[in-house]
């Protein structure tokens, strides 16, 4: 719907799962006139044509022109991981709105398990940067995620799930 998103790579197309016969693909949304959240669109499989429609849309976005001063749309996360036979694991960045991953009130600099029947979502680890890397051991019952540093400062995450308690 808005011209950023085939004229600019930053706005476009973060992450794509296929599982249980359904393509899932995150992208940069923008929900509002500039102001943007890392949203999922899903689709029955299907070599001949995709039909997509709203899997995971929150009404969450942020502005282009906030507060801080910044917004860097190449800072949305939008990795989507298997997490168990009916949820998946997705992470949204905070689009250089560092405050936004702090904050249990958002989906920002999150890392989310999205339930594939009705899209409801639970936070799982919050404080992220950027998460692009990401895999569930469901054996060990622990997320791996890596994040960019704004220069170096790259991390490795393991966050040991344990009894529903949000990570930090």
């Amino acid at each position: 719907k808005y011209k950023n998103f085939y004229e600019k790579y930053e706005y476009s197309i973060k992450d794509i799962l296929l599982y249980k016969n359904k393509i899932y693909l995150s992208f940069i949304n923008e929900l509002s006139k500039d102001c943007y959240n890392t949203s999922i669109v899903v689709s029955d499989f299907n070599l001949d044509f995709l039909e997509f429609s709203n899997f995971f849309n929150p009404k969450d976005c942020v502005k282009k022109e906030n507060d801080t001063g910044f917004f860097n749309p190449h800072i949305a996360g939008g990795r989507i991981v298997i997490f168990d036979e009916n949820n998946l694991l997705f992470s949204t960045g905070d689009f250089q709105n560092y405050k936004l991953a702090q904050s249990r009130d958002n989906i920002f600099g999150k890392i989310l398990k999205i339930n594939t029947s009705n899209s409801k979502f639970e936070i799982v680890s919050m404080g992220h940067r950027n998460v692009q890397g990401l895999k569930y051991d469901n054996k060990k019952s622990f997320i791996i995620s890596t994040e960019h540093g704004p220069i170096g400062g790259d991390e490795v995450n393991l966050n040991k799930l344990n009894n529903n308690k949000i990570l930090n």
